[in-house]
Parts: C-alpha cells; sequence; structure tokens
C-alpha cells in the first residue's frame, strides 16, 4: 500500500461508491467537518470522526465510511437523510469536508388519485410536506393512515425532487366505490335453520371525506321473506373520520330476530342495539399497532311466548372502553391482544331494578353491572411448512350475574367450534383454541387455490353466577378436529375468496350429549 503524494478531488456528485484503486492509497487526517449532522445522531457522527483520524487508512475508506453513516441514519429512521462528499481537493494530512443533507418531502403528487378520494388523501399526507428530519415511523404513520380510507389499497413511491435533499411522494391507490361480500355456512342448530347466508355492502367516500355507508344482512333461508324468520340480523351503520388524525366515528344501529322451531313452549325474541362508538389509532406502523376504543351501547333484549306474553325484557345502557395492540415480530409471528371494561349505567332509558315494568332476563341480573372482556391470538411458523396458531378469549362478571345479552359465549370459529352457535354460555368464561396447519398451492383446473390443512383443539370453561335448578355452576368442554382452509389466489387488492370446512367432535359435561360436527363456511369480497 503507498502514501498519497497527490491531491485527492472529490467532484460532489451524489454516490459514496469507492473509485478502482484507491483501496491501495494511503492517507492521513487531521480532522473531519462534519457539517449539519443531526443531534439525535451525535454518538455515530463522533464515531465516524474517530474512524476516519485514527492514523493512516486506504482512501477507500473514506468512501465506505461515509456510506456507512448514511446507513446508520437510515437504520436510526432517517431514510431521507443523505451523507455526501462535497467538491473539495483534500491532499495527505488535510481535513475532510462531510455534509449530512437532512432529506425532506417537498410535495406530493396526487396526479393518480380518484376525484373522490384525492382532497382527502392530500390533507392527509400534508404534514409530511417540507418537514425536515423526518423519520421512517413517521412516514409509514401518515401513508397507513391515508391507506385507511374505506375502499382504499395504497400504494406509494418514493423519487428525488427539484430541490436539493428534496423527494416527492406518488400517490397510486386503488379506489372502489362500491365494496360488499357475500356468504354462508352452518353455525346454528336445527331449531333456528341450521345453515345461514349472509351479505353485505359498504359506500366509499360518496361526499369525498373519507367516510362509508355499510348494511349487513344475515340469517336462516327464507329470512328476508316471512315477519318470523327464525333467525335473521340486520344492521346499517356508518363510519366518518373525525379530522386527519385517524380519530373515527361510527353510529350503528342493529336488529335480530329468533324465532325458534320447538315442539313446547315455542318462544320469539328481539334484540335491538343502537352504538356510537369513537376510535383513536395511538400507534400506526406495519409492525405495531395500537389503538383504542370508547363506545355507548343503547340495546334492548325482550323475549315472549309466541303469541303470547312477555317473559323478559331488559333495557341496557352501556359504556365501554377498551383497546387492542397487533405486533409483528423479528420472527415473522404475530400477536394481537385486546381488552375491553364494559359498565352499565342508569342513563338513556336503561331499566334498572325498581323501575316500572322491570324485568330481567335472568335472575339477580341488573342494568347496572361491570365486566371485563378479553382476546389474545399467537400465530407463528414452527417451519418452512408448518405453523402454529393458538387463540383465546375471557370473561369476568365480577361474580354478579349477568343480562343474557351480555354473556359469554364459548362458541365460535377459532373457540369451541364443534357446538352450534349460542350454545355454552356463562357470566364469566374462557376459552383456548390452537391450530395446527400447513399450506400449498393446488389447482382446481385452472383456477390456482391455496389449501391449508389443519388439526385443532380446543378447551373452556363457562361460569354461571346463581344458577336455576336446569343449569349448572360450572361447564367444562373441549373439541378437537381436522379442516382445511381454501383460498382463491387473486391480483386485486379488494378480492377474496376463502371456503372453511371442518369435521369435529365436541364434548361437554352438562349432561347434554357430546356429537359430532360438519361446519362449512363461505366467504367472497369483492
Amino acid at each position: 500500500m503507498q502514501r498519497l503524494t497527490g491531491a485527492i478531488v472529490f467532484s460532489g456528485q451524489s454516490g459514496t461508491e469507492a473509485p478502482a484503486g484507491s483501496e491501495t492509497i494511503e492517507i492521513t487526517l487531521s480532522g473531519v467537518d462534519l457539517q449539519d449532522g443531526l443531534r439525535q445522531m451525535a454518538k455515530e457522527n463522533a464515531a465516524f470522526e474517530a474512524r476516519l483520524t485514527r492514523g493512516r487508512i486506504p482512501v477507500s475508506e473514506l468512501f465506505e465510511a461515509t456510506a456507512d453513516l448514511e446507513a446508520a441514519y437510515a437504520n436510526a429512521g432517517y431514510v431521507l437523510a443523505r451523507v455526501v462528499l462535497p467538491q473539495q481537493t483534500l491532499n495527505n494530512g488535510g481535513r475532510l469536508k462531510v455534509t449530512v443533507v437532512n432529506g425532506f418531502i417537498e410535495a406530493i403528487d396526487s396526479t393518480n388519485v380518484a376525484p373522490n378520494i384525492r382532497a382527502r388523501l392530500e390533507l392527509l399526507t400534508a404534514p409530511l410536506v417540507d418537514q425536515p428530519g423526518l423519520t421512517r415511523a413517521e412516514l409509514e404513520s401518515q401513508l397507513l393512515l391515508a391507506g385507511d380510507m374505506p375502499g382504499v389499497a395504497l400504494q406509494s413511491a418514493l423519487a428525488a425532487g427539484e430541490l436539493e435533499g428534496g423527494a416527492v411522494i406518488a400517490l397510486d391507490p386503488e379506489f372502489r366505490p362500491f365494496t360488499g361480500f357475500i356468504g354462508f355456512g352452518n353455525p346454528y342448530g336445527e331449531d333456528l335453520g341450521g345453515n345461514s347466508l349472509n351479505m353485505g355492502f359498504e359506500i366509499n367516500s360518496p361526499f369525498k371525506f373519507g367516510e362509508t355507508f355499510y348494511a349487513r344482512l344475515s340469517g336462516a333461508p327464507g329470512a328476508m321473506e316471512t315477519s318470523d324468520p327464525r333467525n335473521r340480523i340486520f344492521a346499517i351503520g356508518a363510519v366518518v373520520p373525525l379530522g386527519y388524525s385517524g380519530l373515527t366515528i361510527n353510529v350503528e344501529a342493529t336488529q335480530s330476530e329468533t324465532n325458534p322451531d320447538v315442539a313446547f313452549f315455542p318462544t320469539q325474541s328481539t334484540f335491538e342495539r343502537n352504538a356510537v362508538r369513537l376510535a383513536y389509532p395511538f400507534i400506526r406502523s406495519l409492525d405495531l399497532n395500537v389503538s383504542g376504543l370508547f363506545a355507548l351501547d343503547m340495546q334492548t333484549d325482550q323475549q315472549s311466548l309466541r303469541s303470547g306474553p312477555q317473559i323478559y325484557e331488559d333495557r341496557l345502557s352501556i359504556l365501554r372502553l377498551g383497546g387492542t395492540v397487533s405486533k409483528i415480530h423479528d420472527s415473522g409471528a404475530t400477536s394481537f391482544l385486546g381488552l375491553t371494561v364494559s359498565q352499565g349505567i342508569d342513563a338513556f332509558g336503561a331499566r334498572v331494578e325498581g323501575d316500572a315494568g322491570y324485568a330481567p332476563s335472568r335472575a339477580g341480573a341488573n342494568a347496572i353491572f361491570t365486566k371485563l372482556n378479553g382476546a389474545f391470538s399467537y400465530l407463528s411458523n414452527l417451519s418452512e411448512s408448518v405453523m402454529v396458531a393458538v387463540y383465546g378469549r375471557f370473561q369476568t362478571s365480577f361474580g354478579d350475574p349477568l343480562p343474557t345479552s351480555e354473556q359469554f359465549s364459548l362458541v365460535g370459529p377459532t373457540e369451541l367450534s364443534a357446538f352450534d352457535s349460542g350454545e355454552l354460555r356463562g357470566d364469566s368464561g374462557w376459552v383456548l383454541h390452537a391450530e395446527v396447519s400447513t399450506l400449498r398451492q393446488v389447482s382446481l383446473g385452472e383456477t390456482p387455490l391455496l389449501a391449508s390443512p389443519y388439526l385443532f383443539a380446543g378447551f373452556g370453561q363457562a361460569f354461571t353466577e346463581r344458577p336455576t335448578f336446569y343449569e349448572q355452576s360450572r361447564v367444562n368442554a373441549f373439541v378437537y378436529g381436522v379442516g382445511t382452509d381454501l383460498f382463491t389466489v387473486n391480483e386485486s387488492n379488494f378480492r377474496s375468496d376463502s371456503l372453511r370446512i371442518e369435521f369435529g367432535r365436541g364434548s361437554r359435561d352438562d349432561g347434554k350429549p357430546d356429537d359430532y360436527r360438519f361446519s362449512i363456511t363461505a366467504n367472497s369480497r369483492f
């Protein structure tokens, strides 16, 4: 290696690639003038200067150290920062000038954005413009919030701007003013019709504010054509953004009717709920999301003998406060945790003990109650082809009986799925469900599919406060079985089709018979 005898001339052009042969020439620096370095990167800046002034070093290391410092800035989140070697002539024993260009977003290009969402997207991304020192987290958060608009699948690209250190974000969203789904399954027992059809649609940004209006309808076959359906649920609502921080308000009205087909004492039930919900994303990123929810539910649940007297009527007003955390771990595993506390209050038409006409659905239950419920999940790869998923839910009523509509159910697709929906209820309880699956690509004719066969098992307990003579204070139940998920492979961000087929056995200790169950669930979103 030979010592530098002349001078190094830097052109000031972008790029930190060392010229050929520079690794064979040595240079000694008397110092480094690092200009405009971010104070948040003081440790890395000092290490950079120490590296280049430690003695004789190859000329190539000037370029390598500059590239490494730029990478350190990027790893710290300053993805727009550039570390450059400005135009200069450097002699042996001289001082090296290095400049940190604190990049910024100079403009948002919304040329390819549909008119219905252009103004909203521009306002959501406006906080990114002319803000030096933007981090990756800030860029991610604002772009993800923009992509959360209903009916929007947002893609974006970063391009060089016209100003020094400037960049332009080009927005390229796919927008659907109308979206929806249709599906079927057999979640219910024979008394409620067994099978269920469900459908829904959304109207996205008709007034260009990022709002969505939606409707949902599900029930047993023929439920839409009769005034006394075995089972029918209808809901309409709207989600409207409040400002540009991700805060939304959701207003929803739901009505459910059931007329079970039983031989003795046939009943008819009606459940109605009017809800107002505020949701806010405290953290929005690719790998960590934290959100909060505050809601007011006003609901009426009544049951009577068919063409006969009323059995009960609950009128409840419930405040709910909750939050969720979801995380994608470095290993690729995903986890989720959600908690909600619910408090019944004597307001907005609630009927409490002592009021005229008070007829609760369960002895000892009151409209004023407190309960806590939660859910969690963890999904991970055991190997390249084997995956494991664990789901759990719990609820506690703190020792008090609850109105029927607020009880805890152990039955669900990722819970005790080998029982009919609505079975195995209690005031408190918990349930765990685990699946081990694999994923492979198959084809049906010329249609490519993803198939995921799985084994599952689950266990849960339901606890009933002040049980009647035909109830148990505690019920244990477990399930096991096999199934498979099928998914279509679609290029559209809005089209997805899935089919779940499952065969399982359920066992319980409340005196009712164990049984096998075949389940099927299909859904198509468009």
